[in-house]
Order: structure tokens, then C-alpha cells, then sequence
């Protein structure tokens, strides 16, 4: 073989292999965020993992431990659950989650609070906010409207009650200003909890409502 025969293959050859590897190279992080997307379909569908967008607790992605027989619920845990909400108001501001497997009876997904009181609390609520055994919860003056457009009446518990066994009291502690919790539809059972929330990657979220026209 020529040497310039030689070197005519050697340049042909190198640029090819070079640039095969970049190519690949780039293709790498869209591979590993494709495969972390569809894990976390795969997982959310098998009721495993949460990604939670509403600022009720901290954002982002939770995993679920399922309920058990027998668990005891503890204040300041985070569950899943879906709770009975009052009869003769409109929810379709809510967002729908009808794809889910593991959504509620009604089609959307289970919601995604903090225990705040647990049997033997007493809770009082006022149209100024909650009291637990005498100490108030920070920003819990409930909401007499939803802030979505229109606006919508929200229902509204009022008065005082001892927890019984195996009755809570839910309370979004991410950002309860804006959350849809036992303020609006008073205590919950622990048959309609799905699961205890643990954070993954989550950061807090400060909303704030668009201003009306």
C-alpha cells in the first residue's frame, strides 16, 4: 500500500468513528430521561410513586408505602387518601386524573396531605380558622371561593369534635392557603387512605392565584 493511499484511508476512517461517538454522546441524556419518564409512568400506574403538582405539600416526586392492616396513623405523617367530599357543590375545578389506576371512585387522584390531629384531638373550626387542643394552625382561615375562574362556592365545616378511633384530621402543610383539606370537608376515615407519602425530590411552592380581570 502507497503511503498515500494509507493516509487517504486513515483520514476517511477517523472523522467517521469520531464523530459516530458524539453523535451517541448526545443521544445519551435524551436515552436516560426517556427511561426515567417511563419508569415513573410505569411506576405511577402501579400506584408506587406520586408526582404531585398542587401546593398542598412540597412539589414534585413522592414514593407510596400502601396501608396495611392494622398500621396506626400518627400526626405529621403525609397520606394519600380519598376522602368523602360534601354533597350539592360543583368539583369539577379539581383536576381530573382518569388515567390513573389507582385513582378514587370518582376519577381523580388521591389527594396528598398531612395528618394534622389524630383520635382524641379536639378540633375547632371557626370561619377564622383551626384550633387542635387549643393551639391554632398556621394560615387556616378557610376560603369562602375557589381561585380558579370562574369561581366556585367552597363547602365549609364548621364546629367542634373529639377524633375517634381511627378519625383524622387533614391539613395541606406546604402551602395552606390554598389547600382543599378537612377545612372544607371535616375529618377523615382511615379506610380511605391509600398510602403514606414519603418525599423524593421536592422543593416548596409559594402560589399565588392569578389576579381577576
Amino acid at each position: 500500500m502507497t503511503p498515500l493511499l494509507k493516509n487517504a484511508l486513515s483520514f476517511s476512517y477517523t472523522p467517521f468513528t469520531t464523530t459516530r461517538r458524539r453523535h451517541w454522546k448526545r443521544l445519551l441524556p435524551v436515552a436516560v430521561i426517556g427511561a426515567i419518564i417511563a419508569g415513573a409512568v410505569t411506576a405511577w400506574d402501579n400506584g408506587n410513586w406520586r408526582l404531585n403538582l398542587s401546593p398542598s405539600e412540597p412539589m414534585g416526586i413522592w414514593t407510596i408505602t400502601p396501608i396495611a392492616q392494622g398500621t396506626r396513623l400518627h400526626a405529621g405523617e403525609i397520606v394519600t387518601l380519598c376522602p368523602r367530599l360534601p354533597s350539592g357543590y360543583h368539583y369539577g375545578w379539581l383536576a381530573d386524573k382518569t388515567h390513573a389506576a389507582n385513582a378514587c371512585a370518582d376519577g381523580r387522584a388521591p389527594y396528598i396531605k398531612t395528618i394534622a390531629a389524630g383520635p382524641g384531638d379536639v378540633v375547632r373550626e371557626t370561619g377564622r380558622g383551626v384550633i387542635i387542643d387549643g393551639h391554632p394552625l398556621p394560615d387556616s382561615r378557610p376560603l369562602p371561593f375557589t381561585t380558579s375562574k370562574p369561581q366556585v362556592r367552597l363547602p365549609q365545616w364548621r364546629g367542634t369534635v373529639t377524633l375517634t378511633p381511627g378519625q383524622y384530621w387533614a391539613y395541606g402543610a406546604g402551602d395552606p392557603r390554598f389547600s382543599f383539606d378537612s377545612r372544607y370537608w371535616g375529618p377523615f376515615r382511615q379506610v380511605q387512605v391509600r398510602g403514606v407519602a414519603h418525599p423524593v425530590a421536592v422543593w416548596k411552592y409559594e402560589w399565588t392565584p392569578k389576579t381577576r380581570d
